[in-house]
């Protein structure tokens, strides 16, 4: 069992299991006990640990790789500084390798190799622009998201191979495929040799070959020097012509030849992916070594041209490179112990306004002695590299060098359309909103796919998207049905309308309830309209009523007994309930008035001294009455007329 399985390292980082081997380290997965967050540790071989020199490069790369911050770089968390035990901690990456995907899928979309290789690009641009060339640029270690992001991984590592290596043996195997003919014959090399690996590794991504395969790593290494690879085209015919240009300039096997910079490929990426039949100025000639370059430099590069060296590897240059290296470290440690470039840092100053000037421009600038920390952040309001805010704000009093982080923005964030396969509207609806992404329904009918399954998106799959952009998703509607004329079902029940047109796989919804003197359950209106022609796609929409009438107000007149002087109690009996009691003198009106609520029609019965005097029928749907019997009032000639 592996020694480091279930180890805590310094108290924080406790090893879970093994999760990549290489040549010089192995990485596993750990949680960490600070921030509870799984990450990865890459611990170096215990070999390595003997050579002093070594340990002291991969300390001090491990730190400057620990400067660089880009969405499409590993980010580094922390560095152990232990003589005994060399680890680097780093975010954990759940994906697999570009290698594998490409073993996967055999021949790489050409959409998909141009997207990964453009966030390639991005990332060594800013590794470049570091000062730092990871010269071991291979698809084993880029690592892929589900979402299609990149992540290049074994910054440095790279770096310091070529202090140890003085042959190549069947051990490189995995890097030599990759490798510039310039690191095969040990030359000095710089950043222009990451892109050649990224030439090779867009080769293998669109023809789903290496362009060199022999028995063994060395007789490889010689094929970089003295081979020509075949043309990309040859294998694969739909390759597009700028593309497989793009291909070739970048395996120039003279590094003057190749593209200069990670921003001048990528600025060819760019205008392919704007106009993939672009065909640029590259011209194919065929002398003693097969090159490409560009029409217009034609004569430049037949002055400029150079034999190569023997392919045989320099072991003593290696060695002795390495010596100075060493010695330019000391001199640099020994300069800033004895105080030479130190300036004084007990004055303070305002502190500048960095917000909205570039980050590049500030840390290059010779004004500024502060420590310069770079966090980054997506914007849609600052363009990418300008700075967003800065901590400590500006004006603040400071020492000339104390931190200052400055938060850059990565302009807006951009995301890839994912994959719909075999998802429902749903599921798939679900993941977009997860990515910060919006979405509009486009139903549209397929005899060949189920109902509620996505067949197709705009944007397609692995398309750039941005953040909050709206994506079409097309979902299947089943195979279309025939249409059937709606029917009249006003003034019929709602629940034999509903049975009806269920049994006909037509949808109806919840019906809408509303006050009405027509029988309960009974139906008012409808939605299609009758005659409108309806397939199992219409939801059909009903009125319907609740058997309660809207309620109304009527004004009843009643007419009093001529010729009487009598004071006399009235009261109003609606639907048998009291409704209103008054004293009224008969000697001064000649009729009485009230307002009566209801709904429907409903009895009214008028009482004068507790005896009936007159009956109606109020009808209050039309706001009518009618008077159906008169009692008689003889009685109020009586001795019984007093109120009581």
């Amino acid at each position: 069992m592996d020694r480091y399985i279930g180890r805590v390292l310094d108290g924080r980082y406790e090893i879970l299991e093994e999760v990549g081997n290489g040549g010089m380290a192995v990485v596993y997965k750990a949680k960490d006990f600070d921030t509870g967050a799984v990450v990865a540790v890459k611990i170096l071989r215990e070999e390595y640990l003997d050579n002093e020199e070594f340990s002291r490069r991969f300390r001090n790369e491990s730190r400057a790789i620990a400067l660089l911050n880009h969405p499409n770089i590993v980010k580094i968390l922390d560095v152990s500084n232990s003589p005994s035990l060399q680890y680097i901690v780093m975010e954990y990456i759940d994906g697999i390798s570009l290698k594998d995907y490409i073993e996967q899928q055999r021949v790489v979309k050409i959409k998909e190799a141009v997207h990964f290789t453009t966030q390639i690009l991005r990332a060594l641009m800013q590794a470049h622009a570091k000062g730092i060339v990871h010269r071991d640029i291979k698809p084993q270690n880029i690592m892929l998201l589900s979402n299609g992001q990149i992540k290049v991984t074994d910054f440095g590592i790279a770096r310091m191979s070529t202090s140890r290596t003085s042959t190549i043996t069947d051990k490189a195997i995995g890097s030599v495929h990759y490798i510039a003919p310039e690191q095969a014959r040990g030359a000095n090399t710089d950043a222009r040799a990451d892109l050649y690996s990224v030439g090779v590794m867009l080769y293998e991504m669109l023809t789903g070959k290496l362009p060199f395969e022999a028995s063994s790593a060395v007789s490889v290494a010689v094929m970089q020097l003295q081979a020509d690879p075949k043309m990309p085209r040859a294998i694969n015919p739909n390759i597009p012509v700028g593309l497989e240009e793009i291909t070739m300039q970048a395996m120039q096997k003279d590094p003057a030849k190749r593209y200069q910079s990670a921003a001048e490929m990528l600025q060819d990426i760019e205008d392919f992916k704007r106009n993939p039949g672009i065909r640029f100025d590259y011209k194919y000639v065929a002398e003693d070594n097969i090159k490409y370059r560009k029409a217009s430099d034609a004569a430049k590069e037949a002055e400029a041209e150079e034999e190569y060296k023997s392919p045989v590897i320099p072991v003593m240059s290696g060695i002795a490179t390495a010596f100075v290296l060493v010695a330019l470290v000391f001199a640099v440690l020994f300069a800033d112990a004895s105080g030479i470039f130190k300036k004084n840092t007990s004055e303070q100053t305002d502190l500048p306004n960095f917000v909205g000037q570039e980050y590049n421009a500030i840390i290059q600038s010779k004004k500024y002695d502060y420590i310069f920390f770079k966090e980054e952040k997506f914007s849609s309001e600052y363009a990418e590299g300008v700075v967003m805010e800065q901590t400590p704000k500006p004006n603040k009093r400071v020492y000339s060098t104390s931190k200052v982080t400055l938060y850059v923005s990565k302009g807006p964030e951009r995301l890839m359309v994912p994959d719909y396969q075999n998802m429902t509207f749903s599921q798939y609806t679900q993941q977009l909103t997860s990515l910060g992404l919006k979405y509009v329904d486009m139903p549209v009918y397929d005899d060949s796919k189920p109902a509620d399954i996505v067949i197709n998106t705009n944007p397609q799959p692995r398309e750039e998207v941005s953040l909050g952009d709206v994506i079409e998703v097309y979902y299947s509607k089943g195979p279309k049905t025939e249409e059937i004329k709606m029917s009249n079902y006003i003034n019929t029940p709602y629940v034999a309308a509903k049975s009806e047109l269920t049994s006909l796989g037509i949808t109806v919804a919840d019906a809408t309830m509303v006050d009405s003197n027509k029988p309960e359950g009974t139906i008012i209106s409808q939605e299609p309209s009758y005659g409108t022609k309806i397939s199992q796609d219409t939801v059909v929409k009903f009125t319907v009523s609740n058997g309660q009438a809207p309620a109304s107000t009527v004004r009843l007149d009643i007419d009093l007994p001529e010729d009487k002087t009598n004071d006399v109690t009235i009261e109003i009996f609606l639907n048998g309930e009291s409704n209103k009691v008054a004293n009224v003198s008969l000697a001064s009106q000649d009729s009485y008035s009230v307002k009566l609520t209801g709904s429907g029609t409903l009895p009214v019965v008028v009482t004068m001294n507790g005896r009936n005097y007159r009956d109606y029928t109020v009808n209050f749907s039309e706001g009518t009455y009618d008077m159906t019997k008169e009692y008689d009032t003889s009685w109020l000639d009586g001795e019984d007329t007093a109120i009581g």
